[in-house]
């Protein structure tokens, strides 16, 4: 990652000419023009403070600044943070998972890191659950992440993320406070995308644990706020999922069938129309496995 003691000044210099904007007006409210020449110069480096003020005047943010500084690259614990994210999309890759697991050992033996510790231990879980299916061989790997998180005051974006990968390794009183506690911090992040992102995913996961323990009328109320929310997003694969719950739950819950024959159909037909086969006989299964038939889906 970038530090703030590295000499940058020539691409602060690049990227200030390439917007037209002049040494005055990147140096505004940070310092002097003739202070901030010395930066792109490399006389001298900015503290903390002014580098992000900097940065706020360039448009910039110090992710984007940091990916343009090597080389439009990511590196060292960057890449691992990159790399990760893709596990929560398709955690059945299991080359992905190698990939990750094998890029947050080799970082590990020079550098001391709690994330990038956590991530390879979240890496082992679902190696070993997608290798033995045996839960109990999984978990303890996972339970390593959740003993240092759960002594924490507060957690953020980072720890949530990690949490999210894990969640179904705990018990369900476990599974559910989690969910439930992370849903609470991250209504701190309202105007943050990535935050909304991680929000409906806890969402989504929220109805899984409570249509689990059979909770079906608050499983209910959550998916359809879910909807709601997908619909607004344009979320259409969520959506398709959430359909499809949707009529199990209501199945569950001795409603018609037409109304929740209704539900399985819309779901599975937007899933038909964005061309998401895999999920669709994922979601089958899903359906055979609370309603031990599938005749509502044909």
């Amino acid at each position: 990652m970038t530090q703030i003691g590295q000499n940058f000044g020539k691409d602060l210099k690049k990227i200030r000419e390439n917007k037209s904007y002049t040494q005055a007006y990147v140096a505004k409210d940070a310092m002097a023009r003739s202070t901030y020449t010395k930066f792109e110069t490399g006389s001298i480096v900015p503290n903390i403070t002014k580098y992000f003020q900097i940065l706020n005047n360039l448009d910039m943010t110090h992710e984007e600044f940091n990916y343009i500084h090597n080389q439009y690259q990511l590196t060292g614990k960057d890449n691992i943070l990159y790399q990760f994210r893709s596990i929560a999309v398709n955690t059945e890759d299991l080359s992905t998972l190698m990939n990750v697991k094998e890029a947050t050992k080799n970082y590990l033996k020079e550098h001391k890191d709690n994330v990038v510790q956590d991530i390879f231990y979240i890496c082992n879980a679902l190696i070993t659950l997608s290798r033995t299916n045996d839960l109990t061989q999984a978990a303890p790997f996972a339970e390593k992440v959740w003993h240092r998180i759960s002594l924490l005051d507060k957690w953020y974006l980072t720890e949530l993320r990690l949490l999210n990968n894990i969640l179904f390794f705990f018990d369900f009183d476990t599974s559910l406070f989690i969910s439930k506690r992370a849903l609470v911090e991250l209504e701190n992040y309202t105007h943050f995308y990535d935050a909304t992102e991680l929000k409906m995913a806890y969402s989504m996961n929220l109805i899984y644990l409570l249509m689990e323990n059979k909770n079906y009328t608050q499983a209910l109320e959550k998916a359809d706020s879910l909807i709601s929310i997908s619909k607004e997003k344009g979320k259409y694969r969520l959506l398709g999922v959430l359909y499809v719950r949707k009529g199990v739950i209501l199945t569950k819950l001795n409603k018609v069938e037409s109304e929740t024959r209704m539900w399985f159909q819309k779901g599975f037909n937007l899933l038909e129309a964005i061309e998401d086969f895999s999920l669709q006989e994922e979601l089958k299964k899903e359906v055979a496995y609370y309603l031990n038939h599938t005749s509502k889906i044909k």
